[in-house]
C-alpha cells in the first residue's frame, strides 16, 4: 500500500519493531522441526514472520524505535520454518506461532524499552523479558543481553530448582554489573536504570519475576490474573520500606522517590540506593488446562489499559481464527496471530493517550498439534487443580483508561470493523 494511502496509525506502526515465533519446546514446534528437517527447508527471514532455520536466542533491539525501516527486525531470531518464505507462501498451510512482540517509541523522543526472548535458555524452559529503561537505554540493554544468561548460570548447578533464589541472585548480579565501577557511578550515569519483568515458561509451570512497574498477566479460563504487582512508591508496603531506609516519596507528576523516580524498585539507579532496590518479587504457578495466553508489557500499556481489558482484547482477537481444517492445495490458511494481537494492544494504548514507549509480548499457552497442515487444540485433560497463592486474584480493572476513539471493546469493534 502506498505510504499516502495509509492512516496515521498504520504509518506509525509500520515503523515499529515487530516479531513473532513459536516455542521450541511446544508439540507444534517439534512437529514443524521434523517437517522442516525432512524437507530441508528454512531461511533467515527478517520481516513479517520472523522465522528461519535453527534454534538461537532472540535478542530484539527495539532501540531504533520509529526509525526502524521495516515492520520487523532481523533480530527477531531464527526459528524452524516449514516453508521458508515470509508471511506464508511456498506451500505453508499454517504458521503455528506461539509468541509475538511489538515495541514502539510512542510519543517519546527516545526509545528506552527493550525486550528479550531466549528459547530453551535452560532445559525445557523458554525465557521472555521486558525491560523499561529510564535515564537512557543502557541498563535496559544490559538486562536484555545478560538477564537470561545469568539466570541460566544460576539454575545450572542446582540439583533442585529454586526459582526464588535463582531469580533474586540473577537480578542482584545484573544490578551489580549496572552499578559497579567508577564509570557507572558518575553523575550522568548514576541515574540510569530499568524495570524488569521476566517470565520463564515450561511444560508444567510459569515463573514470573518482577522489579518495577512493568507487568505480567495470564488469561486463565477467561479471567485476567496478574502474576506481578507493580512496584509503585505509593504502594503501602513499598512506601514503608522507602521511609524506613530514610527516603522520601514526593508527589510530583505522580508519586516519585525524592520526586525523581516513579517506581520503587529497579535495576541500576546507583544514586537512589538503598531506597530503590533491585530485589524482584517472584511468583511460581503451575500450568493448567485453562491457561490461554500470557501478556508481558511495559507501563506504556498498563498506565492506560487495565489487565482485564488487555486480556479481553487478546482473547477476542485470537478467537477470531478461521476454520481449523487444511485449506485447498496452494492456499495459505489465515489466522489471527499473537503479533497482531500485540499490535492491537499498542494501537489501543496510543488511542488512549499513552505518552510512553510501549512494549508488548504475547505468549500463547494452549497446546497445539499439527495435522494435515492445520493447527488443532488438543483435548483438555484436567490435571490436579493447583492451589494458587493467595496473592493471585482476578484483575478488577482499577486502571481508568483515558477515553479515546476506541472507547470500550464494543466501540472498538464497531468503529474499526475488526473482530477481536
Amino acid at each position: 500500500m502506498p505510504e499516502g494511502d495509509k492512516t496515521p496509525m498504520e504509518r506509525f506502526l509500520a515503523r515499529a519493531n515487530v516479531g513473532e515465533g513459536f516455542s521450541q519446546n511446544s508439540s507444534l514446534a517439534m512437529a514443524l522441526r521434523r517437517r522442516a528437517d525432512s524437507r530441508s527447508m528454512g531461511s533467515d527471514v527478517g520481516s513479517g514472520s520472523g522465522s528461519g532455520a535453527g534454534n538461537q536466542d532472540v535478542k530484539p533491539d527495539p532501540s531504533k524505535g520509529e526509525s526502524s525501516n521495516s515492520s520487523s527486525s532481523p533480530d527477531a531470531g531464527r526459528h524452524p520454518d516449514p516453508g521458508g518464505g515470509n508471511g506464508g507462501g511456498d506451500g505453508v498451510l499454517y504458521r503455528g506461532l506461539a509468541y509475538g512482540w511489538v515495541s514502539v517509541v510512542g510519543r517519546r523522543r527516545d526509545m528506552e524499552d527493550t525486550l528479550a526472548v531466549a528459547q530453551s535458555f535452560t532445559d525445557g524452559y523458554d525465557f521472555y523479558g521486558v525491560y523499561d529503561g529510564h535515564g537512557g537505554p543502557a541498563v535496559a540493554n544490559l538486562c536484555k543481553d545478560r538477564m537470561h544468561v545469568v539466570l541460566a548460570e544460576e539454575l545450572g548447578g542446582a540439583e533442585q530448582e529454586n526459582w526464588d533464589l535463582a531469580m533474586t541472585n540473577s537480578f542482584a548480579r545484573v544490578d551489580a554489573e549496572a552499578t559497579d565501577g567508577e564509570e557507572n557511578r558518575r553523575n550522568e550515569t548514576s541515574m540510569v536504570g530499568s524495570t524488569a519483568v521476566v517470565a520463564v515458561v515450561g511444560p508444567n509451570r510459569i515463573v514470573v519475576a518482577n522489579c518495577g512497574d512493568s507487568r505480567a498477566v495470564i488469561s486463565r479460563g477467561g479471567v485476567a490474573i496478574p502474576l506481578s504487582v507493580d512496584h509503585k512508591p505509593e504502594r503501602p508496603d513499598e512506601l514503608a520500606r522507602v521511609e524506613a531506609a530514610g527516603g522520601t516519596v514526593v508527589h510530583w507528576h505522580g508519586y516519585r522517590i525524592f520526586g525523581v523516580l516513579a517506581t520503587s524498585r529497579a535495576i541500576g539507579d546507583f544514586c537512589l540506593k538503598p531506597y530503590v532496590i533491585a530485589e524482584p518479587e517472584v511468583m511460581v504457578v503451575d500450568r493448567t488446562y485453562k491457561d490461554e495466553f500470557l501478556i508481558l508489557a511495559s507501563d506504556g500499556l498498563w498506565d492506560v489499559v487495565s489487565s482485564e481489558k488487555a486480556c479481553r482484547v487478546v482473547r477476542r482477537y485470537l478467537s477470531g481464527r478461521s476454520a481449523r481444517v487444511a485449506p485447498p492445495a496452494g492456499r495459505v490458511q489465515r489466522r489471527h496471530t499473537v503479533t497482531e494481537a500485540a499490535t492491537l494492544l499498542v494501537e489501543i494504548a496510543l488511542s488512549h493517550g499513552s505518552g510512553d514507549n510501549i512494549t508488548v509480548v504475547v505468549v500463547e499457552l494452549k497446546k497445539l498439534d499439527v495435522r494435515r497442515g492445520s493447527v488443532i487444540v488438543l483435548p483438555k485433560v484436567k490435571p490436579p487443580s493447583p492451589t494458587l497463592p493467595s496473592s493471585i486474584e482476578p484483575e478488577t480493572g482499577n486502571h481508568k483508561a483515558k477515553q479515546g476513539p476506541w472507547g470500550e471493546v464494543a466501540q472498538e469493534e464497531a468503529s474499526t470493523g475488526r473482530r477481536f
